[in-house]
């Protein structure tokens, strides 16, 4: 791995302005997980669910979480154009303004399905965020510092879960829950303005570029074939076999991640006993030692130019944790085990986007990620609530999670043939 002065170094002589670019990448995600987690942690919350008369029905509580999933994934397919038709700068800007509004709304309503259309009108409005990010980080860095930027707006992703359920617990405790909702709203104008002020679609469009720079950023491009073909906007990328593969990981993944972040206060507090204040605490842990993971292992994807075994080994080593964890029914171990869980497979999702961004052509690598997204939030759009079907119907939320290891299992599978193409 570079020295850190060595890269500081080459950052400072080449230029900086694409270092805005991790920072909007950063907050966005920061923002996004914000506003997904804070349901997850709410339907812990008997005060909410009495408001919205949903307290005993655990499947209602779970299809609150996939209603955005399922909105989301759908509106994904189409993300991709929208991005290519209206640029980065303004598809991702407008995206984000519609998040806040949308939050601000839905601290103000009191029927559940008015609630369940402003998550649903949320997924829409975070489509863009994907295919954005994913344009940006192709266009403004090259091959070999990608997965440090995918890093990067990823533990983004983490700071939220570490800090949403101590934040949204404390909230709730203080103001109630609706000052949850009004408190995101906030925050979420802060990317707003960096995007509109800072954001620029490409590395040629900004006006303080140098030629370092763009040098800098070139570099690699001819290597891995991500820039052949002159039309935006193309679909070749659907007849590409590691895409597909890539896919289906990510959508297992993805119904995994969501299944835990979904259901993981609930098993804080139903299951192992932690007290509501006391579970937003304990839910950050694991997202906590994921983030440092993160940080660790992203830098040597990038030096040893290979992901798909950190994909791999990141996915056996949860799925061993978790169906361990579940056979723990005392606080504190279940609660490490959680955490060398989460050392392992938080650093699946970044090694995936980065696989995607390194083989596939910067005219489709919008329309890529937005199928790429489309398909597995789908996907993961049925697990929170079929999590809260198995629990309503056989009244132990164990089964929910030992279903998300069968799924991990099938991920590992599908990953082997990455390892072989060595990407």
């Amino acid at each position: 791995m570079m020295p850190r002065e060595t890269s500081m170094a080459a950052v400072s002589r080449s230029g900086k302005l694409r270092l805005w670019i991790v920072v909007i990448a950063f907050l966005a995600y920061m923002v996004a997980f914000f506003d997904r987690a804070n349901v997850s942690v709410l339907i812990a919350n008997q005060n909410f669910t009495d408001a919205f008369g949903i307290t005993a029905n655990k499947s209602a509580q779970g299809l609150l979480l996939t209603a955005f999933l399922l909105f989301y994934g759908i509106t994904c397919f189409f993300a991709g154009p929208v991005v290519h038709r209206f640029g980065t700068r303004k598809a991702l800007g407008y995206g984000l303004l519609s998040w806040a509004i949308f939050m601000a709304v839905m601290g103000s309503v009191s029927a559940v399905a008015i609630l369940l259309a402003c998550r649903a009108l949320l997924g829409i409005g975070e489509a863009v965020l994907g295919p954005s990010i994913s344009k940006l980080v192709q266009s403004w860095f090259p091959v070999r510092e990608r997965a440090k930027v995918n890093g990067t707006w990823f533990i983004g992703l983490l700071i939220a879960q570490i800090v949403a359920p101590p934040l949204i617990t404390g909230l709730v405790t203080s103001f109630g829950w609706r000052a949850s909702f009004y408190f995101l709203a906030l925050i979420g104008l802060i990317p707003v303005v960096v995007s509109f002020l800072f954001v620029y679609d490409s590395p040629t469009k900004h006006p303080r570029i140098t030629r370092e720079e763009l040098a800098h950023i070139s570099e690699g491009r001819t290597e891995n074939g991500a820039d052949h073909g002159k039309s935006a906007g193309g679909f070749g990328f659907l007849k590409e076999s590691n895409f597909w593969l890539v896919v289906v990981i990510y959508a297992i993944v993805n119904a995994v991640s969501w299944g835990m972040m979904g259901w993981m206060p609930t098993y804080y507090k139903a299951t192992l006993g932690f007290s509501f204040a006391r579970m937003g605490l304990i839910a950050a842990l694991p997202y906590l030692v994921g983030a440092v993971s993160v940080i660790l292992f992203t830098p040597l994807m990038d030096r040893f130019n290979s992901r798909a075994p950190f994909t791999v080994i990141g996915c056996l080593g949860f799925a061993v944790c978790l169906f361990a964890a579940m056979g723990i029914a005392h606080q504190a171990p279940a609660v490490v085990v959680f955490c060398v869980a989460n050392i392992f497979f938080m650093p699946v999702i970044p090694s995936l986007f980065t696989i995607l961004q390194n083989t596939t052509r910067s005219t489709e690598i919008a329309n890529a990620t937005g199928f790429f997204n489309g398909i597995s939030y789908s996907f993961a759009s049925v697990f929170p609530f079929l999590m809260g079907v198995l629990y309503t119907s056989t009244g132990n939320l164990k089964n929910g999670f030992y279903l998300l290891v069968l799924m991990t299992l099938l991920a590992i599978v599908m990953g082997i043939p990455l390892i072989r193409h060595r990407l």
